[in-house]
């Protein structure tokens, strides 16, 4: 009979454990007619081997023992792999174990439809504790939770419901904070199909097991049963602290393997799919930071970080500049001579202590521009600082101090959101570097397009849209976001960077002089220039960047229509006919951006389609395209 699901248990020296293992894999016959079980036998030293020969002889149409050389976790699967005949693949580790019915309900389930990926809940075991957590799919409910109103699905998703198959990029590629294997069987044939193989003679193999397939996977369908029952606290494990430390340069080493995959096949995922696996390999880099820095402090451990920091940075800027911390900030902006300061554990606590205190107070009163002294008190320390050479001392300028002349000499496109603006337009510009704004984000769900970096100032509109919803994709950007110090986008992935934001042109004398002032040092503040834009150029400057084309800055909004796509409030702004007031600032604000900019050699030009802004050169945006950069 043909066999649906192929359960794989690379083994080696678990005679303890392998015997509870095979025992949960034991059901009834016509669920074991249907069932393969492959154990993969590397290289054990005691009787492992000998004990699931047992199994083979009593079930010899289920169970296979295959015996090869020790060759590592990721060797037993790549025999696995090419073994198998089941529909779909599983994974079992010898010391974890399936809930025997819940593997019964699983391959009845899998029996009667079709789909690349199966998703099914797991429990973790604590073996010193005894104690057991269920971990569920996140957004996916069963009839239950559905009636008792639990099932709350993210802004503009429907509700997702165990036993039926979904597409996995538009609704299903978030089903857990982090990618475990302990959720996820793949269909065998996209395996074999596209020579997937994982790292031999390395722990941690199954970091690639959760990324390989994922570009090829399109359907999923996610069961309710806690089938993968996942054991911890065993002495020796390598998920433990200790395990970490010890076995770190094999970590490492999958860690770059999953970087370099990830890049050269960055654009087979599909758009919703990539963003995530982005978060959940920034997530892992971080980790492997944080493993470093938790070693008894010794000069060998700081070379192993230097060269881990040089490798990822020559891999890839992007991940590069989306990790960061307080320590690990410190210790690049000194080139690793703060390695002794920021792995000192009593240090620690005193950056968590001023961390803790310097958090928002959610206790105050609502802020307005008028009143926001404290901010300006903030610039001013900022200057201070900087006059005196001691910005290290701010994990904020530091943060920016990052950016400082990265694209030094080269060109960028600020996407506004003008009613000129198309998707298409955006898809041009795939490989340029580019900045969003505002509400670009509302373009994410028809265009798998995303800008290099994201600016946000307007806190009143878009702001508080932001706070209420999760950008579509759950990032706003390939690189970096900049926000308004006092925002509080509800999407978050840690490359967020909060800019205070100076006031002083909106002061009365100052409008009276028509004085507008700028900034070149975004680590102390950026000046509001009556528009986003303007905040996003002073950013690009900051960067090195010497030509600025702006797409889809209209400042005419006579044809009823402020954005490309309609914001909720956008016809109350049109009813209202406060437009023009802001339409003249914005304009008086790009004459003044124009001439900070000549007098700093950037040059701007305005590549948007019609509109009436007049302040910068116009040019045709296909012609830019085509000339080389």
């Amino acid at each position: 009979m043909k066999k649906i699901l192929t359960v794989v248990i690379p083994t080696y020296n678990m005679e303890k454990y392998i015997s509870k293992t095979l025992d949960s894999l034991i059901c009834k016959k016509e669920c074991m007619d249907l069932l393969e079980v492959l154990v993969i036998d590397d290289g054990s030293k005691d009787g492992s081997a000998a004990i699931a020969k047992k199994y083979e002889e009593q079930y010899p149409d289920t169970f296979k023992v295959i015996s090869k050389e020790n060759g590592g976790h990721g060797s037993a699967l790549n025999v696995g792999i090419d073994m198998a005949t089941g529909k779909y693949f599983r994974p079992l580790d010898a010391d974890d174990w399936v809930d025997t019915a819940a593997l019964e309900y699983v391959i009845e389930v899998i029996s009667k439809f079709d789909a690349d990926m199966i998703l099914t809940n797991f429990c973790k075991v604590y073996e010193k504790s005894d104690k057991v957590s269920k971990i569920r799919c996140q957004n996916v409910w069963n009839m239950r939770e559905i009636r008792q109103g639990l099932a709350v699905p993210k802004e503009g998703r429907k509700k997702i419901v165990y036993g039926a198959v979904y597409d996995f990029n538009k609704e299903l590629y978030d089903y857990a904070p982090l990618y475990l294997l302990h959720f996820v069987s793949y269909k065998t044939s996209i395996l074999k199909d596209n020579g997937i193989r994982f790292t031999e003679k390395c722990f941690y193999d199954d970091m690639e097991y959760n990324l390989y397939p994922l570009p090829y996977v399109k359907t999923v369908l996610p069961i309710d049963r806690f089938l993968y029952q996942y054991r911890l606290e065993r002495e020796g494990q390598s998920v433990e602290d200790a395990g970490f430390i010890r076995n770190r340069q094999q970590r490492k080493t999958i860690i770059i393997n999953i970087i370099k995959y990830f890049k050269k096949h960055y654009y087979e995922f599909q758009s919703n799919v990539r963003e995530y696996v982005r978060k959940d390999i920034l997530w892992k880099i971080r980790r492997q930071y944080e493993i470093y820095l938790s070693m008894p402090v010794k000069k060998s451990t700081k070379l192993e970080m230097l060269e881990f920091d040089k490798e990822l940075y020559e891999l890839d800027e992007g991940l590069y500049f989306g990790v960061s911390t307080r320590r690990i900030d410190l210790f690049r902006k000194s080139k690793g001579k703060a390695y002794f300061i920021v792995a000192n554990k009593f240090l620690k606590k005193i950056f968590n202590f001023f961390r803790k205190r310097n958090a928002p107070d959610p206790t105050k009163k609502p802020w307005t521009i008028a009143a926001d002294k404290a901010m300006h008190r903030k610039i001013r320390r900022r200057k201070i600082l900087k006059f005196l050479h001691l910005t290290w001392l701010s994990k904020d300028m530091r943060r920016i101090h990052r950016f400082k002349n990265i694209h030094k000499g080269e060109r960028c496109f600020i996407t506004c959101t003008g009613p000129s603006l198309t998707i298409k337009d955006l898809e041009l510009l795939k490989n340029e570097y580019t900045f969003g704004v505002n509400s670009i984000t509302k373009a994410y769900d028809r265009t798998d397009w995303r800008p290099t970096y994201y600016a946000l100032i307007d806190l009143f509109a878009f702001g508080q849209y932001l706070k209420d919803n999760e950008v579509i994709g759950g990032s706003f950007c390939n690189r970096e976001s900049f926000f308004h110090y006092r925002a509080d986008p509800k999407t978050r992935t840690g490359r967020e960077n909060f800019l205070l934001v100076s006031y002083a042109n909106h002061k009365e004398r100052w409008m009276k002089k028509n004085k507008i002032k700028y900034s070149l040092d975004p680590a102390v503040c950026v000046y509001d220039g009556f528009t986003v834009t303007n905040m996003a150029i002073q950013i690009a400057m900051y960067m090195g960047f010497k030509k600025i084309y702006i797409l889809g800055a209209d400042c005419d909004y006579t044809k009823g229509a402020i954005h490309f796509i309609e914001m909720p409030d956008d016809q109350k702004k049109i009813a209202a006919k406060r437009l023009d007031v802001g339409t003249a600032l914005s304009i008086n604000g790009y004459f003044a951006v124009k001439k900070f900019a000549e007098k700093h050699k950037c040059e701007i030009y305005n590549v948007t389609r019609g509109g009436k802004l007049e302040v910068f050169y116009r040019d045709n945006l296909e012609r830019v395209l085509q000339e080389k950069k």
